[in-house]
């Protein structure tokens, strides 16, 4: 399940701990990852206060809508490789290279955002990403190097929310 700014804008305004925005087309086949990460990551941690999970299939300055929403975010996104369905870890730097399919890239808009103050206490942030080859048709649905690659990334995303979870439990003495 990918929620939509407007189903998010109504929801009580808590700040999660960790938000988790998948970024894609799933119209454009592989492009689609980052969707698919978070749809394959709803059952397990949807019903978790503590965490956010989003997709963005479109304007990425919709998530200016959603920073005070958590303290990290997490952004999953196709990125263009030779080797399709390999996983990387960018931080919050800029790319040399296309990173991204759609109209800019992810990095370029939180540091624009960042830039004009939209919010007071800007969150943490960093790209993951899983390699694909540029896409050349439309069609819904992932090559199986990438069908692999979002299976062990969700696996590696579960670690880390179960880390960051662990991190912020209350003791009660």
């Amino acid at each position: 399940m990918c929620l939509r700014a407007e189903t998010l804008l109504n929801a009580p305004p808590e700040k999660r701990l960790l938000a988790i925005v998948g970024v894609g087309n799933t119209l454009a086949g592989d492009d689609g990852v980052g969707v698919e990460v978070v749809r394959r990551l709803a059952p397990v941690w949807e019903a978790e206060p503590r965490v956010l999970l989003h997709c963005i299939e479109g304007d990425h300055f919709e998530i200016a809508d959603l920073l005070e929403r958590a303290e990290r975010f997490i952004f999953v996104d196709a990125v263009e490789g030779e080797r399709p369905g390999e996983l990387l870890s960018m931080g919050n730097a800029r790319r040399a290279f296309a990173p991204s399919f759609h109209q800019t890239d992810m990095a370029a808009v939180m540091h624009s955002l960042e830039a004009i103050g939209i919010v007071d206490s800007f969150p943490a942030w960093e790209i993951w990403g899983v390699t694909i080859l540029p896409p050349n048709q439309l069609g819904e649905g992932l090559s199986a190097e990438v069908e692999v690659a979002v299976d062990r990334l969700c696996q590696r995303l579960g670690r880390v929310v179960t880390e960051a979870l662990r991190k912020t439990r209350i003791t009660v003495i």
